[in-house]
């Protein structure tokens, strides 16, 4: 390894002196909150232990964290997930830890790309897999080769139960679904019928999309005021029959607010306020095209996965437990933030997701 952890790369990433950083890490004192905060914040971003990454460096080990997401480059929403990797894997190799990544991607509503990924992966005998298991029967039967060898796994995005994992690292879907019936159901008179509409998805492989309709229709049973609710899956690879499906759902069903169970508003947005502009219209992330939508308005609310965050802290927790042998708790809950046209500059300013502001 070329690099070892220095005081000066950490004053560096910090912006503060090194004569900061070595009082802030010995407890001498007489340091600024501001200066503290920022260095701490690069210190845990990291998970800084002096001794043990001084042990890690002595180590001639290279691991290997492999991941298995859906192609970056076929959904923007998996492109901040692999944003996450990569930013996870700059920051540990900065720092001189001997960690190496190699990447499988499958098609998000193909299984057999699923597999062939699964065998690809395995072929290569990680050290660690980072993996988003939107296929349920196939990652079971990776998740039992991977206990099989006792080589430890993240798994992001989509919780699947009774398996052996590290950790898991998302969202409460249920919960998220409850809080989309509860944005969509705010306000309606009595007897109204909501529309939950997957975009370009296998709903009766996607796991995730299930929990969320559960749900959705979970909270929405609960109301006083009795709406019904109609789930359509519709592919956008024809725009024009797209439209057709849209105004048909529109006109049979008249719904006050539809609920689009991914990150894939922004291609229905435009059209669903073009046929009645006072539809509400709930989506998830924070990707550019969403952002625009909710910037002029044919979105009404954003719920934030963190696709970026999630990834990077998975990547994170393998390489500390393969490095350190580190235990984590078995999950890490991200909040369900809601995203309106109000608060949408404030939140890409702190959360550095608008490319136009550096943070």
């Amino acid at each position: 390894m070329s690099q070892k952890i220095r005081i000066k790369d950490i004053a560096k990433m910090a912006g503060v002196s090194e004569g900061t950083v070595d009082r802030i890490i010995h407890n001498r004192g007489n340091v600024s909150a501001e200066a503290t905060e920022r260095v701490k914040h690069v210190l845990n971003s990291i998970n800084y232990n002096p001794n043990l990454i001084a042990r890690t460096l002595g180590k001639s080990k290279q691991y290997l964290i492999a991941t298995l997401l859906p192609d970056p480059q076929a959904d923007p929403y998996w492109k901040q997930s692999f944003d996450g990797v990569h930013e996870a894997i700059e920051q540990l190799q900065q720092f001189g830890l001997s960690i190496k990544t190699e990447n499988f991607f499958y098609e998000l509503n193909n299984r057999n790309s699923f597999v062939e990924a699964v065998r690809k992966n395995i072929r290569t005998q990680p050290d660690g897999v980072l993996i988003a298991p939107l296929f349920y029967s196939p990652s079971i039967s990776f998740f039992n080769e991977l206990a099989s060898k006792k080589t430890p796994f993240v798994l992001i995005n989509t919780k699947i139960p009774s398996t052996n994992t590290l950790a898991f690292i998302g969202q409460d879907l249920l919960q998220s679904g409850r809080l989309g019936g509860q944005l969509a159901s705010f306000g309606l008179s009595k007897n109204q019928n909501l529309i939950i509409l997957h975009i370009d998805e296998d709903l009766q492989n996607a796991i995730h999309l299930q929990e969320k309709e559960i749900g959705f229709r979970e909270f929405i049973a609960r109301d006083v005021n009795k709406h019904q609710v109609f789930s359509f899956a519709l592919r956008s690879t024809d725009s024009q029959q797209l439209k057709i499906d849209l105004e048909t759902i529109i006109r049979q069903h008249n719904p006050p607010s539809i609920f689009v169970s991914t990150s894939k508003g922004f291609k229905v947005a435009e059209m669903i306020k073009q046929f009645n502009p006072t539809i509400k219209i709930i989506s998830y992330d924070l990707i550019p095209a969403n952002v625009e939508c909710l910037r002029n308005g044919t979105l009404d609310f954003i719920i934030n996965q963190n696709p970026t965050k999630q990834a990077k802290l998975g990547m994170q927790i393998l390489a500390n437990h393969l490095l350190f042998n580190r235990k984590f708790q078995p999950q890490y809950l991200f909040p369900l933030d809601v995203i309106t046209s109000e608060n949408l500059p404030t939140y890409l300013f702190h959360s550095g997701q608008d490319s136009s502001v550096i943070v």
